[in-house]
């Protein structure tokens, strides 16, 4: 089998954790053909090409492109290339929805994929929780709330607010552990405390309604210190995920109802390596690699997303 050719726009913090997550996966030959960043001064892997202007990356060959620049730069570069490259992209690709609908499009009519990087979904833990929903291992669902908040961002390189930095990740999970396309916003707040001098959203609530499943999404960066938590409460018994292996030690535990009442049955994992980065990445070199046919529902995700979170704005 010849090599899996990878090229990489943008070398911050989200393009070194593609590049480490590249490097653990070791049944596929990968290559990476190229890294762009406007940053000269990078340091980049042996043997790979540096570019710095990415409009200078268009005509060389590779089987997939990572874009991980800035938000107010990953739909420009992601319109340029959505025709003739399988793309993974930082989310939420870009705050447009009318430009994400373009991009949607062409990556469709060309047959190439569009996958925007929400790793969580890759997230061993949450694939657990995504089980036990499935499975109807607790019931009939009840609530979810779930709190997804940096506790220590006074600013950062997207300076989008907290509902488009964190808020994003948790409505992507909520539409994937429902498997529900009609999520209705009941209420929503924000405050707009410290960030960036008070221009953006630094903290905010939302309510949600899947069909009777009552959601609460907190998303933040006044926690002051680094916040996961999911909970879900069931007919038959409850889930919850208490933070995430990228800052420590994350605990899931599952208790089965008794009944007439009494103490639950409880199983507990505990999970303290991140590898959501490296299973997202095979996930969408197996898309690509094998031609999967459900590309399109991959490509949609992204846009699906965008449309609630917008839905989710004050």
């Amino acid at each position: 089998m010849k090599n899996f050719k990878i090229g990489i726009i943008g070398f911050g913090n989200i393009g070194k954790k593609r590049l480490e997550a590249i490097k653990k996966i070791k049944k596929i030959k990968i290559e990476i053909v190229y890294i762009s960043d406007i940053n000269t001064h990078i340091k980049i892997p042996r043997g790979v090409k540096f570019i710095s202007n990415w409009k200078k990356v268009k005509n060389i060959s590779v089987d997939l492109i990572i874009i991980s620049t800035p938000t107010y730069l990953t739909g420009i570069i992601a319109k340029e290339f959505s025709s003739n490259f399988n793309l993974l992209i930082e989310k939420p690709i870009t705050t447009n929805l009318r430009l994400l609908k373009e991009i949607t499009n062409k990556a469709n009519k060309n047959k190439k994929i569009l996958k925007t990087g929400y790793n969580l979904r890759f997230d061993e833990g949450l694939m657990i929780i995504k089980k036990i929903i499935d499975t109807n291992k607790i019931g009939k669902i009840y609530y979810c709330k779930i709190t997804y908040a940096n506790g220590v961002a006074k600013s950062n390189t997207n300076n989008v607010g907290s509902l488009v930095d964190m808020g994003a990740h948790s409505i992507n999970l909520i539409q994937w552990l429902f498997n529900k396309s009609t999520i209705k916003v009941l209420s929503k707040f924000s405050q707009k405390n410290e960030f960036l001098n008070k221009k953006k959203v630094d903290n905010g609530f939302i309510f949600f309604k899947i069909k009777k499943i009552i959601v609460l999404l907190h998303h933040g960066f006044c926690t002051w210190k680094n916040q996961f938590n999911l909970e879900i409460s069931g007919s038959k018994g409850y889930a919850n995920i208490s933070s995430l292996p990228k800052w420590g030690s994350q605990i899931l535990s599952c208790g089965l109802r008794k009944y007439p009442s009494g103490y639950p049955n409880i199983k507990i994992w505990k999970f303290d390596k991140d590898d959501s980065w490296r299973t997202e990445l095979i996930y969408v070199i197996d898309l690509i690699i094998n031609k999967k046919k459900n590309f399109k529902k991959v490509n949609e995700e992204g846009k699906k997303t965008l449309e609630l979170l917008n839905k989710s704005k004050n």
